[in-house]
């Protein structure tokens, strides 16, 4: 047998054994064992190739079901209308077309288990992270919400949709460009495509104003950081649809997980700074 073949199928095998070992692993808690972490969706694993390149496998437990239908009952509470994709075979295949369009340099590719896919890893930092750290100076943090609005514009101009644009499902790589990760939720069909990435726009909106602990924290208040998002996202029909027709006021804590906010505090504080916005 040849190198290439052992390689392979050694391959093959550290597959089917990650996707083994992650059947019992619960979705309910995050945990960090090395390079492996569970969160409330998946089980994201690590694996490398015959090159030796690091790929990154995304499984899904069958625990899962249990959490996606808490997660959707929580969004539609909240009278959100996006929801977790249940069937795995959808979330597989939506998972890996948005990752082809948006980022065709990285490789992802679907596997043989409905339940896991395997994208390439990417080197970076995830948004929320230096948004909310002490570490980056307010520039540095002013040029990563410029990256993301700039990247959520690029999804809508390639008329896709996100579903839950946060600072969480976002990275900033190592090269400076932004990835968008994370494509498990789908908004309602009815929805038109403005619509959707009105949705989206405010989701992020959101997402960045709840990654500070305080009103002016990056060096401007919210209001002006709302007119920011908004100058650089450009689009007036889809800011209109947004400001229009809003979703606030958001309802229950669960939102400020799914939007990935600093404190229960400043979830609501944001709310009340930019309803006063859109009133003005």
């Amino acid at each position: 047998m040849s190198d290439k073949k052992e390689d392979e199928e050694l391959y093959l095998k550290q597959l089917a054994n990650r996707v083994e070992e992650s059947q019992l692993e619960s979705t309910f808690f995050r945990k960090v064992e090395g390079q492996n972490h569970t969160h409330f969706s998946s089980v994201i694993k690590e694996i490398k190739d015959a090159e030796e390149n690091t790929h990154l496998v995304k499984i899904r437990p069958p625990l899962f079901l249990l959490s996606g239908i808490l997660s959707n009952i929580s969004r539609k509470l909240s009278g959100m209308e996006n929801l977790k994709i249940l069937d795995n075979k959808r979330w597989q295949e939506r998972e890996v077309e948005q990752l082809r369009s948006l980022h065709p340099e990285l490789f992802s590719e679907e596997t043989d288990y409905e339940n896991a896919f395997l994208v390439e890893k990417i080197q970076g930092e995830v948004a929320f992270e230096i948004l909310s750290s002490e570490e980056f100076s307010k520039d540095e943090k002013i040029d990563v919400i410029k990256k993301m609005i700039k990247g959520l514009r690029n999804i809508h101009n390639k008329d896709l949709y996100h579903g839950e644009p946060t600072t969480q499902n976002c990275i900033l790589g190592d090269d400076g460009d932004i990835y968008w990760i994370d494509f498990e939720i789908e908004y309602h069909e009815d929805l038109s495509e403005m619509e959707r990435e009105a949705k989206d726009l405010e989701q992020l909106t959101l997402s960045i104003l709840g990654a500070f602990e305080e009103e002016g924290d990056v060096g401007i208040l919210d209001s002006d950081l709302v007119e920011m998002i908004f100058e650089i996202y450009g689009d007036q029909d889809v800011i209109s649809t947004f400001t229009n027709n809003p979703s606030l006021p958001l309802f229950g804590p669960h939102r400020v997980f799914q939007l990935s906010f600093v404190s229960l505090k400043r979830f609501y504080q944001v709310q009340i700074n930019l309803i006063d916005y859109l009133r003005e």
